[in-house]
């Protein structure tokens, strides 16, 4: 009887491979493609903030008008400096109406419209190459790299700039609609509501209009040169009603402070004028603007890493541009590189227009490279690539002894920008925490706008449109209605000394008043980040529990760049720890006698983690006469000092006896 034959193990390995390959083959690129958006995603859930930031607190207005009953059509298309946000007004009121309080919801929209504009270059990829997935997959893996870059850290996580994201989607959803098989007429109705909406979003939204009516002569999407012509004709007349309208009486309509140093006059005035006196200046502004998404994170300046890659990306459009007319007359050419030419015209377009209105409101040019302008050169990055793939693929067909050259030079060129892009992840990535914990420190003062006398720190506050949008139940958590500290969760452990210390309250006098400062650093358990906020409580006299009568900030750097810090300090002679708690975790503050009760009165200073509103007690304790006006420094270590008032066990205090 014959003997089984078992295939060795390399022959079983090799069997496995070919079964799995062809999946693997489907799988992987689509894993590629997809793991960008999966990852933002997870980010953006880890650090979002619930809490309104800047611009967002400028439709409060609408929503007490809202409450009133007196909210008009014409608040929606309210002038912000340059743009009428109709559209994104009508997206906040929504959001407003049926999830209130609910910011984070906004900041998910970012992330969709990023994932559907994903969506819409894939489209005009199968499109414009006419090759299969299995071709082009590379191309659209890079385009979700260059989307979904943590470096849009400042777009993703504030909740009303989704309306950035907006031009360019709405861009490349018009190019599909109108190069799909759908009706003539539906084609039409569907563009023209694309361009509005991405007008009313953002003033570089108007560039859909304008970037249109190439697609519309020379894409080849409406065959019959009649049909195109009408098509041109009713699309001119829109556009030019829209723009008639969009014009009429534009200049800023929202309070200063929601204005870039322009107040209450004519928006468009200064800038042209400014923009033309410096085109040089303005040059440079529109090259780094280009640059600014991939020049974040290299040991090389910002403003020359960007100066740089904006200048080459410009290069790049303009003889991919020139190529285009000198083979303009190959219509099969000429139609696939349109739409790419397009859709990088954006960013050169926003680019200009973008310095036409800020490169006058700084001297060195460096609001050029603000992280709110990064999703706008993005288009630019996506279109070179396909660009660059399409010509090398034609020149390796015309040509093929250039075959190995060209594929050597792409495959470089792919590399360089995989290992750029990487690099901006990894600054965008810590950026994000570094938001995060702005974000925190500012939704932690908010709590307190309604009760406490000073809280100093404010992360952008607003107080009185914060405490009217408390009123409408716009914010969660609301504010505090009270200031006992136990309106948070009580940790009765003490925080270690190297994580957090009240080191330091003295009486400071000037010109006859009195107050007193301190100082101190602190981190939360496991340094995961500085406190949210500094807590300074009293010990009420009456039922023990703990009254909250000054909140102050950590105003140190970011805690990541601890590590970073200390490898290049590691020679410089600094006292034990004294980088981490007093650079890093720093608080300064002081307060008036005015703001306790008179008499004595025993003090502590507590660490705040808003996430889970929760309160951490820190080492030193101070003893403050209001009367007299005195400090008197009780100690710092819990052993060594006789902390009967803290370890009591009052009304509000549970837990406390642990600590004994």
């Amino acid at each position: 009887m014959a003997s089984e034959i078992v295939p060795a193990p390399a022959t079983r390995s090799r069997v496995w491979f070919e079964t799995a390959w062809p999946w693997l083959k489907r799988i992987v690129p689509w894993l590629l493609v997809l793991l960008p958006a999966i990852l933002l995603n997870r980010l953006i859930q880890e650090h979002k903030v619930n809490i309104p930031f800047l611009d967002d607190w400028m439709f409060v207005h609408m929503d007490a008008k809202l409450a009133e009953g007196t909210l008009r059509w014409q608040d929606f298309f309210m002038v912000q400096m340059e743009h009428r946000m109709a559209f994104v007004r009508g997206v906040i009121m929504l959001f407003h109406h049926f999830s209130p309080g609910n910011y984070t919801g906004q900041m998910w929209l970012s992330w969709v419209l990023l994932a559907l504009t994903l969506v819409n270059v894939g489209v005009l990829l199968r499109k414009t190459t006419g090759a299969p997935f299995r071709v082009w997959w590379p191309l659209l893996a890079l385009a979700s790299v260059a989307l979904f870059s943590p470096v849009h850290y400042r777009i993703v996580l504030w909740a009303m700039m989704f309306q950035v994201i907006c031009p360019a989607f709405f861009l490349s959803l018009a190019m599909v609609l109108l190069l799909s098989r759908w009706p003539l007429w539906l084609r039409f109705i569907g563009a023209v509501l694309c361009a509005q909406c991405a007008t009313q979003c953002f003033a570089t939204g108007i560039l859909v209009w304008v970037l249109m009516i190439p697609m519309i002569l020379w894409s080849g999407a409406i065959p019959k040169t009649q049909s195109r012509y009408l098509f041109l004709v009713a699309w001119m007349g829109v556009f030019l009603v829209t723009m008639g309208l969009y014009f009429q009486d534009l200049k800023n309509e929202t309070d200063p402070q929601f204005s870039y140093k322009q107040g209450e006059e004519q928006t468009m005035g200064r800038n042209f004028s400014s923009f033309f006196k410096n085109p040089g200046k303005g040059l440079e502004f529109v090259v780094r603007f280009l640059g600014c998404h991939l020049g974040r994170g290299w040991s090389v300046s910002v403003m020359d890493a960007s100066l740089l890659l904006g200048g080459l990306s410009l290069v790049l459009v303009v003889a991919f541009s020139l190529l285009w007319v000198k083979k303009f007359k190959d219509e099969a050419l000429r139609q696939r590189l349109l739409p790419w030419l397009l859709f990088g015209g954006y960013s050169v377009g926003a680019a200009v227009l973008t310095a036409v209105g800020r490169s006058w409101a700084s001297q060195s040019g460096d609001n050029a490279i603000h992280a709110r302008y990064t999703i706008h050169a993005v288009p630019l990055t996506i279109a070179l690539v396909v660009l660059v793939w399409m010509i090398s693929r034609e020149i390796r067909q015309r040509r093929p002894h250039w075959n190995k050259v060209m594929v050597q030079t792409v495959t470089a060129g792919a590399y360089m920008l995989v290992v750029i892009q990487a690099v901006s992840w990894t600054f965008g990535e810590r950026m994000m925490a570094v938001w995060e914990s702005s974000r925190l420190r500012g939704a932690a003062n908010t709590l307190f706008f309604n009760t406490v006398y000073n809280t100093e720190g404010d992360i952008a506050g607003n107080r009185d449109l914060a405490r009217q949008a408390n009123e409408l139940n716009l914010l969660k958590p609301p504010m505090l209605k009270n200031t006992r500290l136990d309106n948070f969760s009580l940790t009765p452990k003490l925080l270690n000394q190297n994580t957090a210390f009240f080191r330091s309250c003295v009486v400071h006098s000037a010109e006859g008043e009195s107050e007193a400062v301190v100082e101190g650093y602190a981190c939360l358990p496991n340094r995961v980040r500085v406190a949210d906020a500094v807590i300074f409580a009293y010990k009420d006299k009456s039922d023990g529990h703990w009254e909250i009568f000054h909140v102050c900030q950590v105003m140190g750097m970011p805690l990541y760049l601890v590590d970073l810090m200390a490898r290049d300090l590691q020679f410089v002679h600094t006292p034990p720890g004294s980088l981490e708690q007093e650079g890093l975790a720093g608080f300064r503050g002081s307060f008036s006698f005015q703001q306790l009760p008179p008499g004595e009165h025993k003090i502590m200073a507590w660490a705040l983690d808003y996430k889970s509103q929760r309160v951490y007690p820190i080492s030193g304790f101070f003893e403050v006469d209001t009367v007299k006006k005195r400090v008197k420094k009780l100690g710092s270590d819990p052993k060594e000092v006789n902390l009967h008032w803290f370890l009591e066990k009052g009304k509000g205090n549970p837990n406390w006896e642990q600590l004994k």
